[in-house]
């Protein structure tokens, strides 16, 4: 009996000691990952809302950039975290869906090893193409890419990415010839855009309309299903010619699996509110992102059901990613 009692003690004294330490969170700083270069849309997503953060919980959230291996590199390192709210991520639909169709041996499962904590949004594309470029529509960019000797070449953020998938839907469906160069995300492809050693990309709004408003890029259509808020003069790729067009990414935030519960339902309900702000609203409005804010559970089932969406596309357009 006296054991028993004991036992009890001991048992609600863990409990406890968890749950104040739950309570408390965070103590200490948080680690933002983010699988990407500095300079492009998910750095650049990353930087407003762990600004907001760090102000909110009064500790500092470091996004840390370990980019790679089409996002690989980063995802794994966040899978592989202890998992106690201390490290997160922001990832994409390439990073925690499409990326196991093209990298069946990847060191980490995109589903199994992630807690899901929100939908932060979506950015569907700009079809932008080098200044120098004679053309100011899709179809005029394909006239003149078939008169190129040997064809012209592309841009992507990494093989297999969103970007990389747009290009060769329209590269098949155009019958044009051109060269996929991969990049370790847009903002390393941007300069060589930019000077013409590469043509054209699909690059995500957030990116590439601050680089085409600034006149250093021409940018032709998007790829959204209709016309973003922030992009109303720019037309969607299907009102250019090309039916069936309309491709968006996400963006959402994840925490290594078996992360306590309590932490996953502060850091989902924190970050939702610090997205939703009238100060960051203004801010995506000028990104061209469009932004949700999810239960984890949401979250959790437009990952996976994302999948069967990319495989389509990935068994479309032929695309193998050595």
């Amino acid at each position: 009996m006296v054991r028993g009692v004991c036992l009890l003690i001991a048992g609600l004294a863990v409990l406890s000691g968890q749950a104040l330490a739950q309570e408390l969170y965070p103590s200490r700083p948080v680690r933002w990952i983010v699988p990407f270069p500095a300079g492009g849309p998910t750095d650049t997503l990353s930087r407003i809302l762990t600004a907001r953060l760090t102000e909110l919980w009064g500790q500092g959230v470091v996004v840390e950039n370990k980019g790679g291996a089409s996002g690989a590199i980063g995802t794994d390192y966040t899978a592989k975290s202890t998992p106690d709210g201390y490290t997160v991520m922001l990832g994409t639909q390439s990073t925690n869906a499409s990326n196991m169709l093209f990298f069946p041996n990847l060191p980490y499962d995109p589903i199994k090893d992630f807690q899901p904590l929100t939908l932060i949004g979506t950015a569907c594309m700009a079809l932008v193409i080098a200044p120098n470029i004679p053309a100011n529509t899709p179809k005029e960019l394909v006239d003149w890419a078939k008169k190129q000797d040997g064809g012209v070449s592309y841009a992507s953020a990494a093989a297999g990415s969103s970007q990389h998938v747009a290009a060769e839907l329209m590269v098949r469906r155009a019958d044009m010839k051109a060269t996929h160069i991969p990049y370790r995300g847009s903002s390393a492809a941007m300069p060589d855009l930019m000077s013409g050693r590469v043509a054209f990309m699909f690059d995500n709004l957030p990116n590439a309309l601050p680089t085409a408003k600034a006149g250093k890029v021409k940018a032709l259509a998007q790829t959204c299903a209709t016309r973003s808020p922030s992009a109303p003069d720019l037309p969607t790729m299907e009102e250019s010619g090309f039916p069936d067009f309309a491709i968006e990414g996400w963006y959402g935030i994840f925490a290594p699996a078996k992360t306590p519960r309590p932490i996953v339902d502060k850091l989902s309900a924190d970050i939702n509110k610090v997205l939703m702000e009238p100060a960051s609203l203004e801010k995506w409005k000028t990104l061209g992102f469009d932004p949700i804010g999810t239960t984890p559970e949401a979250f959790g089932e437009r990952q996976k059901a994302d999948l069967a969406y990319w495989k389509k596309m990935i068994d479309y357009t032929g695309i193998k990613v050595e």
